[in-house]
């Protein structure tokens, strides 16, 4: 249901709620009154909440008592939040200089979940046009590529928490919580997904919606092996967790997970800090038949995480003491398809574009010997 659905169902219509606005609080030349939320967005439902913003300069002495204000229009009831614009702009320039900054995903951003929620729903408000003076170009707004990027970035960062509890849950024998905590980590890595095809809304209850949103070709750009679904059907897939709490099944399904969430960690990263992932070609997937000798590549364990550098990257244990490992971008490509499920034989002719027949050799079972001996491998 769209705004103008959900107005007429209610008996209203935006003159009427504009009217309500103005002899409740009054409305200024210089104010702006936009419509935000679900409705604006494409998500709402009829049992969605009406949403308005008033960016105000008006000295504090003219502000309302309350920040948010209640009013009925017809049958809708709509929530007004009342938005000092000084401090929108102070808002606005932390996230200026945040962008500015080197990205560093070690360090929390120091937004909260409503501030972004805020800035987010900025791109997408629809401005109610009350005077002359009031123009859309001039309502303050962020940069979308930023907001996404802050999206990514709260993503990344909570995610390698996770990582390490899930590889804590495996070693205190904990397959309940270890199941909990990788679905954690896959809802991180749907927010990275999204915010990497500038869905920007960062509200976890919207990640099933935007997943509908994500582009029919969206795999092949990630260089994982495809699987031929939709973006919210293979999420559905591996969400589905394993009907009984017992180590082995919760473990795999963790690795597939966590499999899955680094390679889009890594494209989402070169999508929006390093734009690099929009022109880059994506691999064509061979078909072929798997012999005897061929070698399953192992799984990356849970608390495997990355830092790009120069096309390639530096890999290592999270919280770990150990000396990361640099990975060219060609072994790099080859580490992302440790997934358990891909041969040996087929990462090389992906990554490589050749085929070393000669079970035991090639680039892939060499980056194996390396990953194990550096214990990045999983159990």
């Amino acid at each position: 249901m769209d705004l103008d659905q959900f107005l007429d169902a209610g008996g209203a219509d935006l003159p009427a709620l504009v009217a309500k606005v103005d002899s409740t609080i009054g409305l200024r030349p210089d104010d702006f009154l936009l419509v935000i939320g679900s409705l604006v967005e494409g998500l709402g439902t009829s049992r969605s909440d009406l949403d308005l913003l008033l960016i105000t300069p008006r000295p504090d002495h003219l502000l309302p008592e309350e920040d948010e204000i209640a009013l009925v229009v017809g049958r809708c009831l709509a929530d007004v939040r009342v938005l000092p614009l000084a401090e929108l702009e102070k808002l606005l320039a932390r996230l200026d200089r945040w962008s500015s900054e080197p990205w560093a995903v070690s360090h929390a951003t120091r937004f909260t979940l409503q501030e972004r929620v805020l800035l987010h729903r900025l791109l997408h408000g629809r401005l109610i046009l009350h005077s002359e003076r009031s123009d859309p170009a001039a309502v303050p707004r962020p940069a979308e590529e930023t907001v996404a990027r802050l999206k990514l970035h709260v993503a990344r960062h909570l995610s390698r928490t996770v990582q390490v509890d899930m590889a804590g849950h495996r070693d205190a024998g904990d397959p309940a919580s270890l199941v909990f905590a990788a679905q954690d980590l896959l809802g991180h890595a749907v927010d990275a997904l999204t915010a990497g095809h500038g869905l920007t809304n960062p509200n976890p209850k919207w990640r099933s919606r935007l997943l509908e949103w994500v582009p029919a070709d969206w795999e092949a750009a990630l260089g994982i092996r495809p699987s031929g679904r939709s973006a919210a059907e293979l999420v559905w897939q591996l969400h589905r967790a394993p009907e009984r709490p017992e180590m082995g099944a919760a473990l795999e399904h963790a690795l597939r997970i966590t499999a899955f969430a680094r390679a889009v960690f890594v494209w989402a990263e070169r999508r929006l800090v390093r734009a690099s992932a929009v022109d880059a070609d994506p691999p064509s997937w061979p078909r072929l038949e798997r012999h005897p000798t061929d070698t399953l590549l192992p799984h990356l364990d849970l608390d495997v995480d990355f830092l790009l550098a120069d096309g390639g990257a530096l890999v290592a244990r999270l919280n770990s003491f150990g000396t990361p490992l640099r990975l060219s971008p060609p072994e790099f490509a080859l580490a992302l398809l440790f997934d358990g499920v891909t041969t040996a034989r087929e990462a090389e002719v992906v990554v490589c574009g050749t085929d070393s027949r000669v079970p035991g050799t090639g680039p892939a079972h060499e980056l194996v010997s390396r990953i194990m001996a550096t214990n990045l491998s999983a159990p």
